[in-house]
């Protein structure tokens, strides 16, 4: 039996619309069951927040205060590290660091460190945090989860961490550095060409500016230290073609090696001037 004409011509006009309402409704229900199937297995990345989760976690659990979310530093909001499988282990740098380093084991291992700012007590014990179990729902662009993160385009693994030299405490211009002032930090942002790569390399030098522990050092904030300083005991030196003269003296003004400096016989309080040699010994003119 043929079908009217004007019937199969209503059957034309409606199967289009059908098709892609099928069609819509078949995409939706793919949808649905991939971010259900997610949610059930957890999220897959972690960010800024669920880092500062684990440390007021952790904090919380040593029985010390939460910090708040500006204390806890270097962080970027876009950041995106890969969730752990479990939970993840946290433990302070040194016996007298501010810094805690927060360990994944996998699937993706990475490690992570972050300080304490106003953490006054000195650092907790070592201990595992229960993982995070939801997740910020912004999602930053792919570059700039690269970028922040670290991570490699190709095979997504946490690349090595940057190290910062970074003052324990707040420091004062004019300040001699010693290697208990300053602690090394890992951080996922290069720290510049100019910053320091170890403690060694800023021992000995002299701040041209006040520095605390959120400043990273570098060659812009420090200086060659001198070799006297004023207030320090030197020796000064006399004496003509067949004889010399050592006398204890005091340095008035800082001085390098080579320099003409300011100096006080200790024992007769007259000023003197004369030139600083090796050892803190001043060759009176």
């Amino acid at each position: 039996m043929t079908a009217h004409p004007a019937l199969t011509a209503h059957r034309n006009r409606l199967s289009g619309p059908v098709s892609r309402l099928v069609l819509s409704l078949v995409c939706v229900s793919v949808m649905v069951g991939t971010v259900q199937a997610q949610q059930e297995r957890g999220p897959t990345e972690w960010n800024a927040s669920d880092i500062r989760k684990l440390m007021r976690d952790y904090m919380q659990a040593n029985g010390r205060p939460a910090p708040k979310d500006k204390d806890i530093w270097p962080l970027d909001d876009r950041l995106r590290l890969a969730a752990c499988a479990e939970n993840p282990e946290i433990a302070p740098r040194s016996a007298r660091s501010s810094s805690y380093t927060i360990r994944c084991k996998g699937p993706t291992a990475w490690t992570y460190t972050v300080s304490i700012e106003n953490d006054t007590a000195g650092p907790a014990r070592a201990m595992t945090v229960s993982a995070p179990q939801s997740q910020s729902n912004a999602a930053p662009s792919p570059a700039a989860v690269m970028q922040t993160a670290g991570l490699n385009n190709n095979s997504m693994i946490a690349r090595d961490m940057f190290t910062a030299i970074v003052p324990r405490v707040d420091l004062t211009a004019g300040t001699i550095l010693t290697a208990d002032m300053l602690e090394e930090r890992q951080m996922p942002q290069s720290p510049g060409a100019t910053a320091f790569k170890t403690v060694q390399e800023a021992v000995g030098l002299r701040l041209t500016t006040s520095v605390g522990p959120t400043s990273i050092l570098n060659t812009r904030n420090v200086a060659k230290a001198p070799s006297v300083l004023k207030g320090e005991t030197v020796t000064l030196k006399a004496g003509g073609a067949n004889f010399e003269i050592f006398m204890p003296g005091r340095a008035e003004t800082d001085g390098y090696e080579g320099d003409l400096i300011s100096v006080k016989n200790i024992k007769t309080g007259a000023k003197l001037v004369g030139k600083l040699g090796p050892g803190g010994i001043v060759q009176l003119k």
